[in-house]
């Protein structure tokens, strides 16, 4: 038998096919394993369930004085003392957000602010527990929000609002004014023996105002012994000086305490109280400034002019708008390149040396007045408690720059209190030329006209001295002025009393040296001299 035999690849070629095939599998597949792990692994996130409640803190007579915040851990991960971060944000009205940052800690009572966990034995906020914050500074009408973070994961856990329960919530003054002029839609400035009203805004979150709780206090009547010293009603009845019943704007005026002859100049800067209670007894207290300015005309058709005797009832020396002007330091003080400090920028103000303000005054009073060293001019910040002021410096030379000997310290010290050398010309010592008077003077003819303007200057940090500028921000300030120094005998000139003039009261002690400091207790009681202080609201200064 013969066997055949025969070649069959066949077989082989379904085995090496097999294999290139699981080959290209694995490395598919591995590829596949290397670029996923590349892929970061997510971070777990953590899950936090808060439930909050923020309570108004009232005083013994209602009056909110701060808030309670309380957040309860109710679900998630339980909070590390390291990295976990609560940040408590406040708005009130329009004013900058403020921001407290807080550390997780065990509650403590004595911080300024007192927070930390109220439950457990630990740092760690675990479920259940609770954390409060408590704020006196804070009221239940600002804006507040909790913010929940892990620093170490830069995440943030939770936040939310902080809402008063319905039923705890004070009323809330939403504005408040003084208007000199019921007749006009405008808010017209408060005119010295004019008359004023007084107006407030209120809304009641939970809609439980007491319309008859609603009262204002001027303090300018403390003391007067008259019922205008107590809190007076306002009212939202639609009865003048009210315009519309139930608008939630409350008024008062138009009576005794409001009416001309008042208010008197210097009311000025002095306190307006107002105050809301809800039906609940909740009360809200706020305050406000008054501004009073100079009457801008005296009636009577005396074609606008002052009566001499409302001189005398709001101050002898005054000053008006116009009146005021800036030079720079590095200028003569007498330089024509002025510009006006109502709306001036930084670079006007600091530059060339800094800013020498000019004050141009005129006596309506009948005693002329010698101004000391301690006169000056006063810049109140509006939004802040900070100002600068200006000490007056005496005029020396017209012929060279202010800061290079065109000015001079005030002469005298703050020790040598009856040192009125100023009031004589000549003086200072080391001045190049004459110094002018510093005197304002007086117009026995005219009051209404007055004494001759002095023009007083001020720039120095310091009294008695001429140290450096004030440096200027943007800001916006109120600027008054004080003039401080002696008054001398009625109806006597300076002139008079340097005796170049009459001399009616026989007084003693006259003549180039005249001195008034010697004169307070003069043996004529007609020739005495008296101490002498004056501030005047002046204007609003814008520096931007």
């Amino acid at each position: 038998m013969r066997t055949i035999l025969r070649e069959d690849e066949s077989g082989v070629s379904e085995v090496i096919g097999t294999i290139l095939i699981l080959a290209m599998t694995v490395v598919l597949f591995s590829v596949i394993i290397v670029w996923v792990s590349a892929i970061p692994t997510p971070a777990a996130q953590a899950r936090t369930d808060i439930q909050s409640v923020m309570n108004p803190i009232y005083n013994g007579v209602g009056v909110e004085i701060g808030v309670n915040i309380t957040l309860t851990h109710q679900g998630g991960e339980a909070l590390q003392p390291v990295p976990t971060i609560i940040y408590v944000t406040s708005q009130r009205g329009t004013n900058t957000p403020q921001t407290d940052i807080v550390i997780l800690h065990k509650f403590n009572g004595f911080l300024v602010t007192p927070s930390g966990l109220l439950d457990g034995t630990d740092s760690v906020w675990d479920i259940g527990e609770r954390w409060a914050y408590k704020s006196f500074s804070l009221r239940s009408s600002d804006q507040i929000t909790v913010i929940i973070v892990d620093n170490l994961k830069s995440v943030i856990l939770w936040t939310g609002p902080m809402n008063a329960p319905a039923g705890t919530r004070p009323p809330v003054f939403i504005d408040k004014w003084t208007d000199g002029i019921l007749a006009t839609e405008e808010i017209d400035p408060v005119q010295a023996t004019q008359g004023f009203y007084i107006f407030s805004k209120l809304m009641d979150p939970d809609n439980d105002l007491n319309v008859n709780s609603v009262y204002v206090t001027i303090t300018a009547w403390y003391g007067s012994g008259t019922s205008c010293a107590a809190p007076q009603q306002m009212n939202d009845n639609g009865v003048s000086p009210d315009r519309i019943a139930g608008d939630k704007i409350f008024s008062f005026g138009g009576n005794a305490c409001t009416k001309p002859p008042y208010p008197a100049l210097s009311w000025a800067g002095s306190i307006i109280l107002l105050n809301a209670t809800d039906l609940k007894g909740h009360q809200t207290t706020t305050r406000l400034v008054l501004d009073v300015i100079a009457p801008l005309t005296g009636g009577g058709g005396n074609g606008g002019t002052i009566p001499s005797q409302l001189w005398q009832y709001i101050g002898y020396v005054q000053i008006r708008t116009g009146e005021v002007w800036v030079s720079n330091l590095t200028a003569p003080y007498n330089s024509p390149s002025t510009y006006q400090p109502y709306r001036v920028t930084r670079a006007q103000l600091n530059g060339n040396g800094g800013a020498l303000f000019h004050y141009k005054m005129v006596n309506h009073g009948n005693t002329t007045i010698f101004i000391d060293g301690w006169s000056e001019a006063f810049f109140q910040n509006t939004q802040s408690a900070s100002g600068a002021v200006a000490f007056i410096v005496a005029p020396c030379s017209t012929a060279i720059a202010a800061n290079a000997g065109g000015v001079a310290p005030y002469p005298g010290t703050a020790l040598n209190i009856n040192d009125f050398q100023y009031a004589h010309t000549g003086l200072p010592a080391g001045c190049s030329v004459t110094s002018p008077i510093a005197v304002f003077d007086i117009n026995t003819f005219n009051q209404d006209t007055g004494g001759t303007p002095y023009v007083m200057l001020a720039y120095a940090k310091t009294p008695f001295s001429t140290g450096s500028a004030n440096v200027w921000g943007s800001a916006t300030f109120f600027m008054s002025i004080l003039v401080s120094g002696m008054a001398g005998p009625a109806n006597y000139t300076y002139p008079q009393l340097t005796g170049t003039g009459p001399n009616p009261n026989s007084c003693g002690g006259l003549g180039p040296a005249y001195n008034p400091f010697s004169h307070l207790n003069d043996p004529i009681v007609a020739c005495r001299t008296s101490w002498y202080a004056q501030v005047i609201p002046f204007i609003g200064m814008v520096v931007y």
